[in-house]
């Protein structure tokens, strides 16, 4: 038998037949039946093939077949075989790439560390980022209109977490976390239930928050962790008393006593006596630390998803003043200076985020004052907590619900009005998913930047960014309905238990029923470098060019506003935070445009409306400057600013910053300095290269990456570590004796 060569390298014997029913096949496709001329052409191809010096491979037979069939009278049917053999081939080359992909994946080959929370190198983050190849691969090319797909791949817009779009997963959601605590839960293999204690509440919220996490693909967070945790606070100290109580063998009251005593309750003080009282507070302060120690301990521990995630986790506090509900601020800032692990490392999970309120705790004489003061002892040597303005004009607050306070999740989320009936509240609500505009591209196309203009397009630019506006809401609400044609059984903890808002109507009609409360977001990605293209300026550089750019994002706020009243859903304006995106597009448009000064010359994207990270300028120029973008990307932004780590000790400098970007209506401040720690010793402080305790070299170098930490920045992508490598230091160029 003749031996032929097939694409893979492999040889096989000839066999004509395989031929004759090619032929056939692209015949039945052109409504032609003509065996006879099939089985002649076929023994015509195999004389060649047995006259042959030389084994053939089997494209070589592929050709001789089109030859013979564009010689024949079946020139239909020569197309058709033509076009047939294309298509094979662009879907084998296809399928190649794919593999070549999956397995720079699987062999380590090409680790882009996209997220600083996956171990890319772990069996599980391996087989979840091959199993991410396809599933983005499926996503745009059977679920994504083909208008939007291509939108993607040209990299006008960026359709964020693909590899999770087929299965319908959403976002992110604050967690009615009271319901659960108090009512308990049930999980695929049982039942817990409702927390009767302190120590009890906080072991749950580890638990809620990673059984949560596995049905989405974004953060869990707790709108108010202080008001949710102060009753068990008092449930705790009802039991403390008791035990003192019977330690030292006194006769109980004849009322008995009731489960819940709030530690400032003067009657119980009188009736137990000040020394029973001061002994079952010591025994509750144990507990309470003990409990928010274990609660950072095992959300920095609890590996809840492949590649050695932890649960991507947020908390809200602060502002509950009852005695209570001040214990578990102050014990879980007291657990947050602690620190983790054998060297008391900075927890990078939960993300700490204090809540700022006028008259409950931003100055002397209010009743949280004292925690604000404790916030900024640990932000001072943890970087957390964050601070949110729960005086943000954008939220309107009930003063009689705790729901509607301002809060975020940790990397910048947040979630405006409902239009179905919830108005301002947070819990039980969260995003659905993220659509991001690359505004540099649109730059490059209409600015002055490739020399073919000396001004500006701008008409150009508004024409087109409508354009992108319009995949952008197609894009959201494509997505938001497949999200909502899942099974509830699909998200069984979520929809069973309540974590979600209007879950036991989602049981009885479908997803769509608490969905339809969360946000879809428009983001944005580099005004600063959209800036450049346009004008050789970025935004910090010129009113003008400022002003231009605040109207870019106040139209992305307005058409979310349109697109909301068009769809009847939550559409708002997003500050993407751009986590590998800056590297993404970066490298896009690299390919597509070349090097342009300030605009395509560095490994990545400058986040949202932020100034660029090598700007020169003050903590209040850069505050005053990114303060009015903040108005409108009401689904979330955050502002950061650079400092030394010795500005650090200035606790009045952190308090007037704090103070002066809340006064500037700033939704989300965080503040970045280095935390270097010697992993020998535990030496803690800036260090640059040797510990200057015992000399040691290995040192984990913590930065604030995106909105939260990550164990070491050097651990992120390369678009992100050369970032990072770039920030300057705003308290250099600051005076603190005044603006």
């Amino acid at each position: 038998m003749t031996k032929i060569i097939k694409r893979d390298g492999r040889e096989v014997d000839f066999n004509k037949d395989k031929i004759v029913q090619a032929l056939l096949k692209a015949m039945s496709r052109c409504d032609v039946q003509d065996e006879e001329e099939a089985i002649k052409i076929s023994c015509k191809i195999e004389e060649k093939v047995l006259k042959a010096k030389d084994k053939i491979n089997v494209e070589t037979i592929q050709n001789e077949v089109e030859l013979a069939l564009m010689t024949s009278k079946y020139k239909k049917v020569a197309k058709e075989y033509i076009t047939h053999r294309n298509e094979r081939t662009r879907n084998r080359d296809k399928n190649n790439n794919l593999n070549e992909k999956i397995k720079d994946v699987l062999f380590c080959r090409n680790v882009q560390n996209q997220n600083a929370n996956v171990d890319e190198y772990s069996f599980g983050g391996r087989k979840n980022e091959s199993a991410n190849i396809l599933h983005k691969e499926l996503a745009l090319s059977a679920f994504i209109r083909e208008e939007v797909a291509q939108a993607h791949k040209e990299n006008r817009i960026y359709l964020h977490d693909l590899s999770e779009y087929t299965i319908g997963e959403h976002n992110c959601l604050f967690i009615d976390m009271q319901n659960l605590l108090n009512n308990g839960f049930c999980t695929r293999n049982g039942d817990v239930r409702g927390a009767n204690s302190f120590n009890t509440a906080c072991q749950l919220i580890a638990v809620i928050f990673q059984i949560q996490s596995q049905n989405q693909f974004g953060g869990v967070a707790s709108a108010h962790i202080d008001f949710d945790l102060a009753p068990f606070v008092k449930k705790s100290f009802a039991k403390k008393l008791k035990e003192v109580w019977n330690i030292l063998d006194l006769t109980p009251p004849k009322e008995g006593f009731p489960n819940e005593i709030s530690v400032d309750d003067i009657y119980w003080q009188e009736r137990s006596g000040v020394v029973v009282f001061d002994k079952a507070l010591k025994l509750l302060e144990k507990e309470g630390m003990q409990s928010t120690q274990g609660l950072f301990h095992n959300l920095n521990t609890l590996e809840s998803r492949a590649g050695s995630q932890v649960p991507f986790t947020s908390i809200n506090y602060g502002r509950d003043a009852s005695p209570e509900g001040k214990l578990v601020s102050k014990w879980l800032l007291q657990a947050s200076l602690d620190g983790i692990g054998k060297q008391h490392l900075t927890s990078i999970f939960p993300i700490s985020i204090f809540m700022h309120k006028k008259g409950v705790n931003d100055k002397e004489g209010t009743p949280n004052y004292d925690i604000k003061k404790l916030a900024i002892k640990s932000l001072s040597k943890r970087i957390y907590p964050n601070i949110v303005n729960c005086d943000f004009s954008q939220n309107i607050e009930d003063e009689k619900d705790i729901d509607t306070m301002m809060a975020t999740m940790g990397c910048r989320t947040m979630i405006g009005k409902d239009r179905h009936g919830l108005g301002y509240k947070k819990v039980g609500r969260g995003n659905v998913c993220p659509v991001t505009i690359n505004l540099p591209k649109l730059g490059i196309n209409h600015g002055i930047c490739l020399g073919e203009r000396k001004k500006a397009d701008i008409d150009g630019f508004w024409r087109e960014f409508e354009e992108v506006l319009k995949l952008s809401e197609t894009a959201l609400v494509d997505r938001f309905y497949h999200i909502c044609n899942q099974s509830v059984k699909s998200a069984t903890f979520m929809y069973q238990n309540g974590s979600i808002a209007d879950y036991e109507k989602a049981q009885l009609k479908g997803i769509y029923e608490a969905m339809k409360h969360s946000t879809l977001a428009i983001g944005y990605i580099g005004i600063a470098e959209m800036c450049q293209a346009l004008f050789g300026k970025d935004h910090s550089e010129g009113e003008y060019v400022k002003e231009f750019a605040l109207s870019v994002v106040k139209h992305i706020w307005d058409y979310a506003q349109e697109a909301s009243e068009r769809n009847d859903l939550n559409f708002g304006c997003y500050a993407t935070p751009a986590e590998n995106l800056c590297k993404t597009y970066a490298k896009a448009l690299q390919e597509e445009f070349g090097s342009i000064p300030k605009v395509t010359d560095r490994d990545y994207i400058t986040n949202s409306h932020h100034i660029p990270v090598w700007q020169e300028v003050s903590i209040y120029k850069k505050l005053e400057t990114e303060a009015p973008f903040c108005k409108y990307p009401t689904a979330g932004c955050i502002t950061y600013i650079e400092l030394e780590s010795k500005i650090m000790d200035n606790p009045q400098a952190i308090e007037d910053i704090i103070d002066y970007a809340m006064d500037l209506d700033i939704p989300y401040l965080a503040f970045n300095f280095p935390i270097d720690t010697c992993l020998k010793c535990g030496f803690q402080g800036e260090i640059e290269y040797n510990c200057p305790k015992c000399g040691n070299t290995n040192i984990q170098r913590l930065r604030r990456v995106t909105g939260y930490l990550t164990t070491d920045y050097r651990n992120f992508n390369e678009g992100k570590v050369k970032e990072c490598l770039d920030r300057v230091k705003h308290s250099k160029y600051t005076s603190f004796t005044g603006n």
